[in-house]
């Protein structure tokens, strides 16, 4: 047998769920893995203990003595782990706190005002709740530790994550600044002959703008004005230019017209199904990281409030 300390959480994990559901298909499945890892977890386990650890009869997974004894332990050692996991969380819930945020522009306005507002009328009134942009770091920052939560736009597949989707977003906003020409005709094929302003994180695959889309499938590219990394810095381009831009988020859509010299108009349906042709409508997702038994780790008044802030922010 070799040395214990080659044996890592994972393959700790893998092997219980083999003893549960007696099926490495099942296993990978519950587990939010490939066949092939879950297969090599278990080689590997099998080379540790010198043992076969599963024997395969009918189809299924059978234990053999060995595993049945190690089960015992290795559950343990799980339900040690997730009692860590609990105490850490529970320990830094504490007065003058922080949390961090990780979320896309479209709903950054007023997210830190609302948690520490909801923060106040629960467990913990003097937390401090700070913003960060979202990007392609933020899923492993949050099962890292280094964020509490994340709103964006996509779908995580990770094990470690809840990814659960709050709401899908339908009918964008034309924004432009008042006087510009594409009030007096403010129909698509009119936008495409200006500049658009686009945000840093669309909410649409690889951050593509249907718009732009649709203006290609015409022959005429649209000219990306500017890619702005907050709705601050779009403001100052649609102020600054004849560029205009399609937000779907009422929450941003009502920030920028609050901005003097900003107007908006909300699209007609038949627009709005023709340029979100081949596009799915936008969901949002809010992420929040979960213990080896799939708990949610986040304090439930952080996932309702967060919930509660995003769908408010579509009406």
């Amino acid at each position: 047998m070799k040395k214990l300390s080659s044996i890592n959480l994972s393959s700790i994990e893998i092997f219980c769920q083999l003893y549960l559901k007696n099926s490495t298909t099942d296993a990978a499945t519950s587990l939010g893995l490939s066949q092939p890892k879950v297969s090599r977890a278990l080689n590997g386990l099998r080379d540790v203990f010198d043992d076969p650890l599963f024997v395969r009869k009918n189809n299924k997974l059978v234990a053999t003595e060995l595993t049945h004894v190690l089960y015992d332990g290795f559950s343990e050692i799980l339900s040690c782990v997730n009692a860590i996991e609990s105490d850490a969380l529970d320990n830094s819930n504490i007065p003058d706190s922080s949390m961090v945020i990780s979320t896309v522009p479209q709903l950054e306005i007023g997210l830190a005002q609302q948690v520490i507002l909801e923060a106040r009328n629960s467990i913990n009134p003097n937390i401090a709740i700070s913003t960060q942009a979202w990007s392609d770091a933020s899923e492993q920052q949050l099962i890292d530790g280094d964020i509490d939560a994340v709103i964006c736009f996509q779908h995580s597949t990770r094990k470690e994550l809840l990814s659960k989707s709050i709401i899908q977003h339908r009918g964008g906003h034309l924004i432009a600044r008042e006087g510009h020409p594409i009030w007096q005709d403010p129909s698509i094929n009119h936008m495409i002959e200006y500049p658009v302003v686009k945000l840093v994180t669309m909410p649409f695959p690889a951050n593509k703008s249907p718009i732009g889309v649709y203006a290609l499938a015409q022959g005429k590219p649209m000219q990306i004005y500017a890619t702005a990394p907050d709705l601050g810095s779009a403001a100052s381009s649609l102020l600054n230019s004849d560029a205009l831009m399609i937000v779907g988020v009422q929450g941003a859509v009502d920030f920028l017209t609050n901005i003097t010299g900003l107007c908006a108009r909300k699209m007609e349906y038949a627009e709005d199904k023709c340029l979100l042709q081949g596009f799915s409508h936008p969901t949002v997702y809010l992420w929040l990281k979960r213990s080896l038994d799939g708990k949610v780790l986040a304090p439930l008044w952080l996932q309702q409030s967060l919930e509660s802030y995003i769908i408010k922010a579509h009406k």
